[in-house]
């Protein structure tokens, strides 16, 4: 039965590759050009984990040569490719230390012609441990992965080799952060493949964990890849993460809700990664626009707001960012970037949290010290205050690509029957030229054993 033209692209998911719908890739022209590659939160990301591991391990040992890398990845930020990380938490007026440092969110992409690569990870609670596991994870799977295909060679032929290397990702994270002494994290992997004889492209994804993956299309909307790792129809206790990598039972993972995902997208179409700090914070009951509801409940809310449902909550949710991106291409009157979309959601959470902040951040709270029975007062006077304000205190972190083919970041990217005659200069089937390109390129150099 044909799909009407109104209806988004369907998603499958499932706990293992066999269970989603398979799609041909056009493995001879997946392009191995790099347009834009970047990792975060920090520039200096290699050189700041290295730091913070010789801490932990008490190596007192300079390390000069943890910077080695660190010039390569001053890169020109690109607006159909981007990534940004924060902290939504507060600032002591005093010391000036932020709530919750070090940020423990983690991203990286490689952006290519054709083609994209994308990871993003949140570290459990608080804390070097986390931050060195979102890392970890990152900087292995990212490298596993670029190598894997365009410098092994390993060929994808359809979407379910791309999740069985993702997979295989997974693993190697999970080693890498094993191999550190970090603690736990959640993991996003996704890659954006052209699918072969076809105008569309498929978008594969592996996650454990409450970090998302989201397709963004100028004509259906907001749709949610990741929609399997998590059931819509029931509560979600927001303090569970629902899976992670890194010791969590002695050695070994929590791989719950550890969910393989496809769906297709067009050109022009913007796929984005979130950590919970972003997509919690579109969620009606913590925007405080509404209280749970109850399938049995008829009776109306005591506080007159709307009772809504798990998948009421989940739509209402993925409205929210799409108001917020319509937004702001009806201030700016052109169509929303992977940049701008990256910042304008990050906008709108800092700016729902403010409130928050501000009551945390009163300068009458931090004049003195205070007696233990007098601090007590005052944290139940900030807890007051606060119940009603809308928002979560977290780190909150998005990344974004813009899907096609590319030509510069002013145009609109193409699909795949406009160039398929000229791709053939920078294809992965010509080993000499993506050699080439891997030993030069700035944009490829990950240090997986940090």
């Amino acid at each position: 039965m044909e799909r009407s033209p109104f209806t988004p692209p369907e998603v499958w998911g499932g706990r293992t590759a066999e269970e989603v719908k398979e799609f041909p890739v056009d493995y001879s022209l997946l392009s191995s050009e790099v347009f834009s590659a970047g990792r975060g939160p920090e520039r200096n990301f290699d050189y700041e984990l290295r730091n913070v591991l010789d801490v932990c391990n008490n190596n007192t040992e300079k390390r000069q040569e943890a910077d080695v890398n660190h010039s390569l990845w001053n890169l020109q930020p690109n607006r159909k490719a981007y990534g940004t990380s924060l902290s939504l938490y507060d600032r002591n007026p005093v010391t000036g230390k932020v709530s919750g440092d070090p940020i423990a969110d983690s991203y990286a992409y490689i952006a290519r012609r054709n083609n994209s690569l994308m990871v993003i990870a949140d570290g459990v609670n608080w804390g070097d441990k986390s931050m060195i596991a979102a890392r970890c994870a990152v900087c292995a799977s990212i490298n596993y992965l670029n190598d894997a295909v365009f410098a092994n060679f390993h060929a994808i032929y359809s979407t379910k080799d791309a999740l069985l290397l993702m997979r295989k990702a997974f693993d190697v994270a999970h080693e890498s952060i094993l191999q550190h002494n970090g603690g736990l994290t959640t993991l996003n992997i996704t890659m954006v493949l052209p699918i072969h004889s076809s105008t569309q492209y498929a978008v594969c994804s592996v996650n454990v964990g409450d970090s998302l993956t989201y397709v963004f299309s100028k004509r259906y909307g907001m749709n949610e890849l990741s929609v399997a790792s998590h059931d819509i129809n029931k509560e979600r206790n927001m303090k569970d993460v629902g899976g992670a990598i890194g010791p969590v039972d002695g050695s070994q993972p929590y791989l719950t809700n550890l969910t393989f995902s496809v769906t297709t997208c067009e050109p022009g179409d913007i796929v984005f990664q979130t950590t919970d700090g972003i997509s919690d914070n579109f969620d009606p009951v913590v925007t405080k626009l509404a209280v749970p509801g109850r399938r049995d409940s008829t009776l109306q809310s005591v506080e007159e707001k709307a009772e809504m449902l798990p998948h009421e909550r989940h739509m209402f949710a993925m409205k929210g960012m799409e108001r917020v991106i319509h937004e702001y291409e009806l201030v700016t009157e052109h169509d929303i970037s992977a940049q701008e979309l990256c910042k304008a959601l990050s906008n709108h959470v800092t700016s729902l949290t403010q409130p928050k902040r501000l009551v945390i951040e009163n300068p009458v709270y931090y004049r003195r010290q205070f007696k233990k029975k007098e601090r007590k007062k005052i944290e139940e006077t900030i807890r007051n205050a606060m119940r009603p304000l809308p928002g979560k205190l977290d780190h909150a972190t998005v990344l974004a690509y813009e899907v096609g083919v590319y030509r510069d970041e002013n145009s609109p990217n193409r699909s795949l029957d406009d160039i398929s005659s000229a791709q053939d200069s920078c294809c992965v089937s010509h080993r000499s030229s993506v050699s080439s390109t891997i030993e030069t390129s700035p944009s490829l150099v990950f240090e997986s054993d940090v």
